[in-house]
């Protein structure tokens, strides 16, 4: 498992811990003290997110495409920074586990 804490300048703190197998994404959870509205929407980007390749751009644009989908309200950080502490959180999984990087 992988696990980070981002930061944002001028911003919150997001938490990701995400979890690999077999090259996707096994399991994907954020907590921090960022604001979302409607909170569910969290919920349902963590539950998405499971079964996706671990790759770095597929994260990246389904985080983003999701928020803006959704049009998502978040305080204190962009979908960008939510799409970073993920690939952050997948790369220390996947490092922590076989000593490599997501592509």
């Amino acid at each position: 498992m992988g696990a980070v804490e981002l930061k944002v300048p001028g911003g919150k703190l997001i938490r990701a811990r995400a979890e690999v197998r077999d090259g996707r994404i096994k399991f994907a959870r954020f907590t921090g003290d960022f604001f979302m509205t409607p909170e569910e929407d969290l919920e349902q980007l963590e539950e998405s997110l499971v079964g996706l390749e671990a790759d770095r751009d597929r994260v990246r644009e389904m985080v983003i495409c999701f928020f803006r989908a959704k049009g998502t309200s978040i305080l204190g950080g962009t979908p960008e920074d939510f799409a970073k502490a993920l690939i952050m959180a997948l790369e220390s999984a996947v490092s922590s586990s076989r000593g490599e990087r997501i592509p």
